[in-house]
C-alpha cells in the first residue's frame, strides 16, 4: 500500500511532464511549417527586395514553387494583353503610371522568370563570323547594346573589358555573355578598350578610360569591370547596379573556388557611377600586371563596404592565357596608395582617342597614352615619400 502511494507522484509528474513536452513539440513543428509556408507564399516579396539580390535565400526557397508562379504569369500575360495594376503586381513587374504620356510602363522582374542556377558555357572558339551569326537573331544592336523589349530593365550596365590579343577568349566571352545578360533582362552594352601595340598595357588606366568614353554613349546607371577570360557559372550571379561597391568574382576555378583574401576586389567589380567617382576612380600608375586592383579594394574601404555574392552563386571559370608581365614597381605604388588616391585616377586622366568602331556584338574603343607623362603626375608625392624614409632613417 505504501509502495503504491510512492508511485501515484511520480505517475502524475510523468503525466504532466509527457503533456508538456508534446505542447511544446507541437508548438515548435507549428512554428518550423508556418515560417516555411510563409516563406513559400511571400517567396517574391522577400526575394524582390529593390537594393539588392538576396542569392543566398534563392538556394533556400521551393525553386519549383517560384517556376510554377512565373510559369502562371506568363499564361496570365498571354490571355490578358491590357492587365490591371493589381495583376502586374501579382506578375512579379512593377506598374508605373506616366503621366505624361498616359501609358503604362512595366518594369522587368527583379528576379528574372527563366533563371536557373548553375549553367554551363559552350568553351568551342568559334570564328567571329559564326558568333554573330548565332546572336544575328537576339536583337542585339550594332555596338553591343540589348535592352529587353517587353519590359523596361532595372538597370543600365555598361560592360567595361580592357583587351588585348585574347581574340580566342573575347569569342567565347561575346558568345556566352550575350544570352548569359539577357536571361537577366539587363540593359547593357559590351565596350573593349584597347590601347595601341607600342604602350604598357595598364588594366586600370583603361578601365578610367572606359568609364569616361562609356557615359559619352547611353545614361549609364552602373559599370561592370570585367577580365575577358573569365565566364561566369551561375545565372543567379546577377549583373546589376550594387547599393555597395560588388566584388563579383568571388570563386574562380583557379583558386580552387576559394576567396584568396578578404580585400581581393580583381577579375570582375561593380560599381556604381556615384561610388566609382567618390573614390575617385581607379590609380593610374600600375603599367603591367597585378597591384591596381587592391589598391582599388583600399580606395573602396576608405568609403564603403565590399560587398559579395555567396560563392556558391559567384563562381567563375578563367579561360586558358598566357601569363602576364608582371609589373616589378607594384608594391612601391601600393605604397603610395593613401598620398595617390585623391590626386590620381578620374581627376588626372590622361590619353589619347584613335577611334570607335561598333562591331555587332561590341563596341571597340582604341587609345594610346603617355606612361612617362602619367607618371610624372604623381612624381612630387614620390619625391616627398622619398625624402620622409630618409628623414626616417637619419
Amino acid at each position: 500500500m505504501c509502495n503504491r502511494c510512492k508511485r501515484r507522484p511520480l505517475l502524475i509528474l510523468l503525466f504532466f511532464t509527457h503533456i508538456i513536452l508534446f505542447s511544446t513539440y507541437t508548438f515548435i513543428h507549428y512554428q518550423s511549417n508556418a515560417s516555411y509556408d510563409d516563406l513559400k507564399n511571400n517567396s517574391l516579396t522577400i526575394i524582390l527586395a529593390p537594393d539588392r539580390l538576396p542569392a543566398n535565400l534563392i538556394e533556400k526557397t521551393d525553386r519549383s514553387h517560384l517556376n510554377k508562379n512565373y510559369r502562371n504569369s506568363k499564361i496570365q500575360q498571354k490571355t490578358d494583353p491590357s492587365p490591371t495594376k493589381e495583376k502586374l503586381e501579382s506578375l512579379n513587374v512593377s506598374y508605373v503610371a506616366d503621366i505624361d504620356q498616359q501609358e503604362t510602363i512595366v518594369q522587368c522582374s527583379i528576379l528574372p522568370t527563366n533563371l536557373v542556377g548553375r549553367v554551363e558555357a559552350d568553351l568551342f572558339s568559334y570564328e567571329m563570323e559564326e558568333v554573330e551569326k548565332h546572336h544575328e537573331n537576339s536583337s542585339v544592336q550594332v555596338g553591343g547594346h540589348w535592352s529587353p523589349s517587353h519590359c523596361t530593365s532595372r538597370y543600365r550596365v555598361a560592360i567595361i573589358i580592357p583587351y588585348r590579343n585574347r581574340d580566342m577568349q573575347l569569342r567565347i566571352f561575346l558568345n556566352f555573355m550575350h544570352p548569359f545578360l539577357q536571361k537577366q533582362q539587363i540593359d547593357y552594352q559590351i565596350f573593349l578598350i584597347e590601347p595601341v601595340d607600342d604602350v604598357t598595357f595598364n588594366r586600370a588606366l583603361l578601365f578610367n578610360i572606359g568609364f569616361n568614353e562609356a557615359m559619352k554613349h547611353y545614361a549609364w546607371e552602373c559599370f561592370i569591370f570585367h577580365d575577358v577570360d573569365l565566364i561566369p557559372e551561375d545565372d543567379r550571379n546577377i549583373y546589376s547596379c550594387p547599393p555597395e561597391p560588388r566584388h563579383m568574382s568571388v570563386a574562380v576555378n583557379t583558386l580552387n573556388y576559394e576567396l584568396p583574401y578578404r580585400t581581393i576586389f580583381g577579375g570582375v567589380s561593380a560599381l556604381t557611377i556615384e561610388q566609382f567617382k567618390s573614390v575617385n576612380g581607379f590609380s593610374n600608375q600600375y603599367f603591367g600586371w597585378g597591384g591596381e586592383d587592391d589598391d582599388m579594394a583600399a580606395r573602396i574601404l576608405t568609403k564603403y563596404r565590399i560587398s559579395r555574392y555567396p560563392a556558391s552563386i559567384a563562381r567563375y571559370k578563367m579561360l586558358r592565357h598566357q601569363p602576364d608581365t608582371p609589373n616589378q614597381s607594384r608594391y612601391k605604388i601600393l605604397g603610395l596608395s593613401i598620398a595617390m588616391r585623391s590626386v590620381d585616377g578620374l581627376s588626372n586622366l590622361q590619353y589619347t582617342m584613335i577611334e570607335t568602331h561598333k562591331n555587332k556584338l561590341f563596341t571597340l574603343i582604341r587609345v594610346t597614352y603617355n606612361e612617362t607623362l602619367i607618371k610624372s603626375a604623381v612624381a612630387h608625392i614620390k619625391k616627398k615619400n622619398m625624402k620622409m624614409i630618409r628623414h626616417k632613417t637619419q
